[in-house]
């Protein structure tokens, strides 16, 4: 409901859906602890996966997968794509992560409980004080406990705020940590956990070359009767008029390349 609110608001010609996959991404290869304390997606709701994307398709909906890269990834490329040819693009989703792909051209949806926040880079900067980018050197420091990302020992969202405020990036501080304004004790963290630190960053930062299959085209006309189909058969009724009416029947075509690499 939240992602069809978000279409009839924004009428995009282009639309996609990134999932992960199960199989381990470039991150889990290259650091074991990543996302491993999450407990596995509840069975009810991975029997759900297939039909989604069956929906999905018959609605005429690009369904993106790429082993090794996580869905953030995915997104992230096509973002930088966008961005890089000027045509404007949004990113619905309720990972705070995405949050630094936002550009002139590159606006982030935030879906919360009780609403969808705007992210625009005005917005961020209101919110967090810095350029979205520097959103990754942030969780350098802090870490990010739900992705079981270290960050700097005893460096907590506050005290990390403030310095990268000041110093912009990770980088920057380090190559000035003896001369950075910053408490004895705070310093002697950095300079202990500057390993950790730089790890951190690597593992925040979402790609925007994923490599994934050439796609011709974004979307496709919609199916309504395979749409009434599916839904009639899972007894979703109420959405099954709404959906099959076609949130792409007055939708551009247009076969665009998109070359991942």
């Amino acid at each position: 409901k939240i992602m069809f609110k978000s279409i009839d608001e924004i009428s995009p010609d282009y639309i996609c859906v990134a999932f992960d996959l199960k199989a381990p991404t470039f991150r889990h290869k290259k650091y074991a602890q990543y996302k491993a304390q999450r407990k596995g997606m509840p069975e009810e709701l991975r029997s759900q996966m297939p039909r989604i994307k069956e929906i999905l398709k018959a609605l005429g909906i690009e369904v993106l997968e790429c082993e090794g890269f996580e869905a953030d990834d995915i997104l992230g490329t096509l973002a930088k794509q966008c961005d890089e040819s000027g045509n404007e693009c949004v990113i619905l989703t309720g990972d705070r992560d995405s949050l630094q792909l936002i550009t002139d051209n590159v606006t982030v949806l935030l879906a919360k409980t009780k609403e969808t926040i705007v992210f625009t880079p005005d917005k961020f900067n209101e919110v967090y004080g810095f350029s979205p980018l520097q959103l990754i050197d942030l969780k350098a420091l802090m870490g990010d406990s739900s992705d079981n990302i270290a960050g700097v020992k005893g460096i907590g969202e506050k005290s990390a705020t403030e310095i990268i405020k000041k110093y912009k990036t990770i980088e920057n501080l380090y190559d000035n940590i003896e001369t950075a304004d910053l408490k004895p004790a705070a310093r002697q963290k950095l300079i202990d956990g500057r390993e950790s630190a730089f790890e951190s960053k690597w593992l925040a930062t979402i790609v925007t070359n994923a490599t994934t299959p050439v796609l011709d085209k974004i979307g496709s006309e919609p199916d309504n009767d395979k749409v009434r189909e599916i839904l009639s058969d899972l007894e979703m009724f109420s959405l099954s008029e709404k959906l099959a009416g076609g949130i792409a029947e007055n939708k551009q075509k247009e076969e665009i390349s998109c070359d991942f690499d």
